[in-house]
């Protein structure tokens, strides 16, 4: 078991302090103590501090209101698709019911993340959730006649989007260099974090070659590269520190992917 490599400075400002956030969380739901991190921990705090401070500057942005109601439709309409998908399960023809109950444990599965998530893994799940409207549950939507719906959260997130790059573009693509230099130091101490958790689970013998080499990471989308957390772990708190922390990872890191992917797409001449 290794921490997953990723390219952190992949991200943008909101995506890179977020995943900061959720590496904090994590260091104190485990404690710094427990998980050998509470030196460079020490180091971290006081840089994430500053860099939520500098953010808070950068995210008055021009583009900030008309992002909150991007969001807001995109959130509507999934809540709007969600019950008429649940009021479809109460159909009279037994194949359309069918259909609505594997729509509905479907969109039951993407309804936190849309929901709750911040708004780069909320990007993500719709994501996730428009490959499945589109590909295996393509049938089930055209049954019960559904395309519009479908159609309509997907512009709603491409609306969200083309807003989210204006933002960048005016702002966020090139951070300032007060906070480009926060952005470097905090991932250096990332770096050495996640280096010291390898170590500890190389010398407690639970280390491996898990961890995906970051020059693959840049092109496509990976789901199988990774063998699944096991289900029962070794007592391990390091250990247990990494398999959670990993799975939080491929969410960026699909993210990013999923972004350059997108983009690959629109400039393909004929796409």
């Amino acid at each position: 078991m290794k921490v997953i490599k990723f390219k952190v400075k992949g991200l943008r400002n909101e995506e890179w302090f977020r995943f900061h956030t959720e590496f904090k969380d994590l260091i104190v739901h485990f404690t710094a103590d427990a998980i050998g991190l509470k030196k460079l921990y020490e180091g971290f705090l006081p840089l994430y501090v500053n860099a939520d401070k500098m953010l808070l500057v950068l995210r008055k942005s021009s583009y900030t209101h008309e992002l909150e109601l991007a969001d807001r439709r995109r959130d509507d309409l999934f809540r709007g698709f969600y019950d008429v998908v649940k009021g479809s399960l109460r159909q009279p023809a037994e194949a359309k019911q069918k259909a609505a109950e594997r729509l509905f444990v479907l969109l039951k599965g993407y309804r936190a993340a849309v929901l709750a998530e911040s708004y780069a893994a909320e990007s993500a799940a719709l994501y996730n959730l428009q490959q499945d409207l589109s590909g295996a549950y393509q049938a089930d939507v055209a049954l019960l006649a559904f395309t519009d719906w479908v159609t309509a959260i997907d512009q709603a997130e491409k609306a969200f989007l083309a807003i989210s790059e204006e933002r960048t573009d005016e702002s966020f693509a090139k951070p300032k260099s007060g906070l480009q230099q926060v952005r470097n130091k905090l991932d250096v101490f990332y770096t050495a974090m996640t280096g010291v958790l390898d170590a500890q689970l190389l010398a407690d013998g639970l280390g491996g070659d898990i961890a995906v080499d970051p020059e693959d990471l840049d092109d496509e989308i990976h789901f199988e590269d990774d063998p699944p957390p096991p289900h029962e772990f070794h007592g391990n708190v390091t250990y247990n520190f990494v398999v959670a922390w990993n799975e939080r990872v491929k969410k960026y890191r699909n993210l990013v992917a999923a972004r350059a992917g997108r983009r690959a797409g629109e400039e393909e001449p004929g796409a």
